[in-house]
């Protein structure tokens, strides 16, 4: 029993010995294996451009195995037996790969996007698509152009992308610009894009938002935000847009908002505040120069002379009428976003205020607006996402022409051409209205700044869509969207003022006002079916089929009132108003039906096929052309893939061909184009006013599209890994069927119809250049240089038909006209050689016939040499289209500092400066050019100007059709984001400022405001006419974007 006790104390003496040694050795293994901490590193990895921050990116320690995955706030953390310093490789999908030598904590890393790569998934009509797999020519404006502050997103599209025109048509805060895929293709109707924004479809028609609209056009598209905006996308040639079938034919531009992401939750907030400034004025005579300019017509006259030679002097200086409207403004924007997600849904809500002072008085741009994007799995095979977006924006103008007139007039005008010898202002600082040269006791700076022309416009985009995957590879989508257009336009010409009003002035109707509203709405519903399948590992299909209808209707009216007692209760009280004048109201509806199908098909990635087809049937069309039929077909051959071109990879990268060729529509015309019309006519039957019905319109039961067949041929290739990247286009279009007003005999009682005759060609090229100039861990330089070159032409306008003028303003003579062989809105006129000298009268030079002509006046080259000069010598004088746009940028980053600087430019392109006409046709009222300093007077033999004598025929001569070739630098920003950990410690996730300039300098030989002008706004025949339109600005700005 003894013996059985000790062999147990025993058995537990030896057990806990051997206990103890093995928890002793398994402690020291353990502090064995514990790593040596030599360093701990915390940072974030952010975009270069957006500073957003980038989940899953892969950080790892050059030659070691250590590596770490950023978080979704794009945060992450090292510890490491590494000691300070050491090399950090960082590398993400779509970005380049970045190597960093690290010597502290905190960090911040920018990753830049990869130029040009196959990878990236770029958004096409009815989906995306991986950029190895595109045939088509698709085009993406860089995020570093989308990141700029602009008041419109269309400015963020200038010089953005090759291939692109925009012009700007005035400097109006909140004015519109004309924008141009591939030249123009219609003479009478719709050039313009089509737009889709998250996926509803938009055409941008001004009409809608112009209803009794008084000077420059409203701008739709101003509504939308620019800082919502995630990635624009452009389709240019058949491949891409014939999706979209008959709306296809002038270009597609696809808009993404931004939207939230999963596990990242972030409050943004941005504003920017700045100043603007007139960035050119005109050179105009003075009150002496001026007077002396009075003399010199007297004696050309043959009358006394107006003013003594000490009146002269007295004049002096005199009064600066066209900077007395002029001041700097200021700019401002401010936005606040909250977004997020988790595994399931994602979120983002928006919020945004934009105010615009003008630099002309009482002119200005304001807009709010609301944003919400939401996504949500439902299940795994279930996900809804809905759009929702609206604004209120509100728009003061300067008076002039009604919207679409012919006719030319505008409140800066009537500004710069007042005499300088009158008084602004009277001594007590009342507005002078004693002008000796005015019949009128009116005063044109009071008239800018009492005329109320305010135009306000609301706006709601909704689109609501539902994906449910019927198979692993079957997916059915259904989308139903809204667009909602109020507008409202208030104007008010005061009882002392010489402003539009009607058919003549507010001072001579005793008070004018003028209501006008319209409502808009558009609503679509698209269901497609996508199937995506691969076949071995090798064939890649994806198929889509679908329908989709769109309707709008609209409803407007406009009234107005004059002859009022008083001016208290301006536009909101017309029944005060002595006369009511008849008033105006319209209605339209139309819808548009397609049925649409594409195969995208790819075998290894290599060798990519898309074949598109899509039907369309419109109720704007004849009843026996309602459908219409599109389709295209592109290739794409990837030859970098190829095994013979494996020895040349190492320099060239990426080798990519494409080919394409299809057709697409435009039916851009009113509704109810293709049917008889019938107008309202009022007459006296005896003394009483009656009102009697009349046709106007005959009907056409064949109207149909316009037709573009358009054939394209591209490379894209990219060098040394990608820093170098080039894709260059060519291509050539004809559209045909264009829709033109053909004259009719006087005895059917119509001027005319509608009919499909003509044809138009563009022919051009593209070029666009990538290049990463130096990249080192601390410093990255990229440039980008975009060129584009469009030829365009008529090439029939109808049997026996070579040419016709467009209506042009009263008492003036067309100066463009519309001819084979030329393009769309050449001007036309006389070319002059100086001034005709006695020796000239004495050879027998031809002269100007049915005008008396001497020495001084302009000699007209007679050219087809019959002895005269008549309107058989005019001939083109240029176009307003460019010989070739392009545009110049750099992005400089350096650790936390960003430099960028973009120039853009335009050459070839011809203005009609016809305000320079007026005022190199001097009256004995009206200011003029300091052009006429060099006049021809007996003691100037030598000058330019011809003598000058009191209003006389103008005519269109290459003097005024002015080269408006021009390179603007456009924008110049610098910018500094502070290091994550600086930014921790104040608990924000990124804090950046910058300050920016916008349109510092124009190098240009117009003489102009300013080379970028359409007083005629879109009108596609009377492209480049210049009438004094608001002038353009330069803008200094500074401003921050924060990150919680």
């Amino acid at each position: 029993m003894e013996k059985s006790v000790h062999r147990k104390k025993m058995a537990v003496r030896l057990m806990t010995f051997l206990a103890i040694v093995i928890l002793t050795k398994n402690a020291r293994a353990q502090q064995e294996n514990t790593p040596v901490i030599n360093s701990t590193l915390i940072g974030s990895v952010k975009d270069s451009v957006t500073k957003q921050p980038i989940g899953n990116v892969v950080l790892s320690i050059k030659g070691t195995t250590h590596a770490v995955t950023s978080a979704p706030d794009g945060s992450f953390s090292f510890r490491t037996g590494q000691k300070f310093p050491y090399t950090l490789r960082v590398s993400f999908i779509g970005y380049q790969t970045k190597e960093i030598v690290v010597d502290g904590s905190p960090i911040t890393i920018l990753l830049a996007e990869k130029a040009g790569s196959l990878n990236d998934v770029v958004v096409m009509g009815y989906g995306s698509q991986k950029k190895s797999d595109v045939t088509g020519s698709v085009a993406s404006v860089s995020k570093n152009l989308l990141a700029q502050p602009t008041a419109s997103f269309d400015n963020m599209l200038q010089g953005g992308v090759s291939g692109i025109g925009v012009t700007q048509n005035s400097g109006q805060p909140g004015g519109t610009a004309t924008v141009r895929i591939r030249g123009g293709n219609s003479i009478s109707f719709g050039n313009a894009p089509l737009y889709v924004i998250d996926g509803f479809i938009v055409y941008n028609n001004n009409d809608n938002v112009n209803i009794g609209s008084i000077g420059t056009s409203s701008n739709a598209l101003s509504t939308i935000n620019p800082s919502d905006i995630e990635s624009v996308e452009v389709l240019k040639d058949a491949s891409a847009t014939a999706i979209y079938g008959s709306r296809g034919a002038n270009g597609v531009i696809i808009i993404t908002t931004k939207k939230g992401k999963k596990g990242v939750n972030n409050v943004n907030y941005s504003a920017y505040y700045g100043t603007q400034r007139v960035a050119r004025k005109l050179n105009l005579l003075n009150g002496s120069q001026w007077a002396a300019l009075i003399n010199d017509i007297n004696t050309s006259d043959g009358v006394p002379k107006t003013y003594t030679d000490a009146q002269i002097a007295a004049f002096g200086a005199g009064s600066d009428w066209q900077g007395s409207a002029l001041s700097s403004a200021p700019i401002f924007n401010q936005e606040l976003s909250v977004s997020g997600g988790d595994e399931k849904s994602r979120y983002l809500i928006s919020g945004n205020y934009f105010k615009q002072d003008g630099v002309i008085t009482n002119s200005g741009y304001e807009r709010y607006s609301a944003r919400i994007n939401y996504e949500k799995d439902i299940s795994e095979k279930f996900k809804v996402t809905a759009n929702f977006f609206g604004s209120r924006s509100i728009e003061n103008k300067l008076a002039g022409s009604a919207y679409n007139s012919i006719n030319f007039s505008n409140a800066y005008a009537s500004l710069i051409l007042t005499a300088p010898i009158a008084r602004i202002k009277n001594d007590d600082g009342s507005y002078n209205t004693s002008n000796p040269l005015n019949a009128t006791p009116t005063n044109p700076l009071q008239d800018i700044a009492t005329t109320t022309n305010q135009n306000t416009l609301n706006r709601i985009l909704g689109n609501a869509a539902a994906e449910y995957k019927i198979l692993k590879e079957l997916t059915l989508k259904v989308t139903a969207g809204v667009d909602l257009l109020n507008t409202n336009q208030q104007y008010y010409a005061p009882s002392f003022t010489a402003s539009p009003a009607g058919a003549s002035t507010g001072y001579a109707t005793k008070g004018y006002a003028a209501l006008g509203s319209g409502n808009t709405l558009s609503w679509l519903n698209e269901n497609t079916l996508t199937y995506n399948h691969t076949f071995a590992e090798k064939h890649f299909l994806n198929a889509l089929v679908g329908y989709s209808t769109q309707y709008e209707n609209g409803k407007s009216f406009t009234t107005s009132a004059q002859q009022f007692p008083n001016d208290l209760t301006t536009f909101d009280n017309l029944s005060y108003a002595g006369i009511a004048n008849l008033p105006g109201s319209a209605a339209h509806s139309s819808s548009l039906n397609s049925v649409l199908a594409r195969i995208n098909y790819s075998y290894l990635h290599r060798y990519n096929i898309t074949l598109s087809e899509r039907a369309d049937g419109s109720s704007k069309l004849g009843k026996e052309n309602k459908w219409g039929f599109f389709s295209s077909v592109g290739v794409s051959w990837n030859v970098n893939d190829e095994e013979f071109f494996r020895p040349f990879q190492n320099v060239v990268n990426s080798f990519k061909i494409r080919l394409s060729a299809g057709q697409t529509g435009n039916s851009e015309i009113p509704p109810y184009s293709s049917l008889s019309s019938l107008s309202p006519s009022n007459y006296y039957l005896g003394s009483k006013l009656v009102t009697g019905i009349s046709p106007i319109q005959i009907a056409n039961p064949d109207l149909k599209w316009e037709t573009t067949t358009q054939y394209n041929a591209g490379l894209d290739l990219g060098f040394l890994n990608n820093r170098i990247s080039v894709t260059f286009d060519v291509y050539s279009k004809k559209t045909t069927d264009l829709l033109l007003n053909v004259p009719l005999p006087l005895y059917t009682g119509y001027a005319s119809a509608l009919k499909n005759i003509g044809s138009v060609s563009n022919r051009g090229i593209e070029l666009s250049l990538n290049t990463e100039n130096i990249k080192t861990p601390d410093f990255n330089w990229k440039s980008t240089i975009i060129f584009s070159a469009n030829r365009n032409k008529v090439l029939n306008l109808g049997e026996n038909v070579k040419s016709f003028f467009p209506v042009a303003p009263t008492g003036q003579v067309s100066p463009v006209i519309v001819q084979v062989g030329l393009p769309v809105g050449t001007f036309w006129g006389y070319h002059t050689n100086g001034l005709l000298t006695s020796a000239d009268l004495s050879n027998g030079t031809p002269l100007l016939g049915g005008v008396p002509q001497q020495v001084g006046d302009t000699k007209y080259v007679d050219s087809n040499q019959d002895g005269i000069i008549t309107t058989a010598d005019k001939h083109s004088l240029g176009s307003a289209q460019p010989k070739f746009t392009g545009s110049f940028s750099n992005t400089f980053n350096y650790k936390g500092l960003d430099l960028s600087i973009f120039f853009q430019g335009s050459y070839g392109n011809k203005v009609f400066n016809l305000l320079q006409q007026s005022l190199e046709r001097p009256t004995l009222t009206q200011n003029a050019s300091a052009t006429l300093l060099d006049r021809w007077t007996p003691q100037n033999q030598g000058a330019v100007v011809p003598r000058v004598t009191n209003s006389p025929v103008p005519q269109v001569t290459d003097r005024l059709i002015e080269d408006a070739s021009y390179l603007k630098l456009k924008n110049v920003s610098l910018g500094y984001t502070f290091k994550t950990g600086w930014a921790n410690k104040i608990r924000l996730k990124n804090l950046r400022f910058y300050i920016s300039a916008q349109n510092l300098f124009t190098i240009t030989n117009y003489t102009g405001l300013d080379p970028e002008v359409n007083f005629y706004d879109n009108d596609n025949t009377k492209q480049g006419i210049d009438f004094g339109t608001y002038p353009a600005t330069r803008t200094f700005l500074a401003g921050l974007s924060i990150t919680l």
